[in-house]
């Protein structure tokens, strides 16, 4: 029998390996949290993308709901990218301040506005052309409001001039022609 006493401290080449081994479940984990972020902004940006439809008498666009089951789309104003959120409750298309500043959209009479945080003001503004995808509007009634997120809300100055039906999580908006 030994009287030997277990030395204090893991070997120096134990340690490393521990320290590799800790490194190389790190990477996993990070390579796993980036493929799935990357995975699910490309989701995201295809359940965006318009999908539609031109026949001899119409255009359909269909939209698939978000995760939290808004309807939200790529398109553009004036010739100019926008990301579209669907709100049947705007009464015309609202554009972020910053947003209007950049597309170049001019500020015109100052209203009053009623929004689910309160009272606040907005300024009237026009779109020449908004487009989803194949779908062309003209001649549009905006208003630019401060406060907002990065999103237009395509409200009913746009949405009254289509066709909507909604189904199973997708929503179908017809130009007729």
């Amino acid at each position: 029998m030994s009287d030997e006493q277990p030395q204090k401290g893991a070997d120096p080449v134990q340690r490393m390996g521990q320290g590799m081994l800790w490194i190389f479940w790190l990477l996993v984990l990070g390579t796993g949290t980036w493929l799935f972020s990357t995975w699910s902004d490309s989701r995201e940006r295809a359940e965006r993308a318009p999908q539609a439809r031109v026949t001899n008498d119409a255009i359909e666009v269909r939209l698939q709901s978000s995760r939290g089951g808004h309807y939200l789309v790529d398109g553009h104003i004036d010739g100019r990218p926008v990301t579209f959120l669907l709100d049947t409750g705007a009464t015309s298309v609202v554009v972020p301040a910053d947003q209007a500043a950049r597309l170049g959209l001019e500020r015109g009479q100052r209203i009053p506005i009623r929004t689910a945080s309160g009272r606040d003001h907005a300024w009237l503004t026009h779109i020449d052309r908004l487009e989803l995808g194949p779908l062309t509007l003209y001649d549009v009634e905006g208003a630019i409001a401060p406060g907002l997120e990065d999103m237009v809300l395509l409200g009913m100055s746009a949405l009254g001039r289509l066709e909507m039906s909604q189904r199973d999580g997708e929503l179908v908006l017809t130009q007729r022609r």
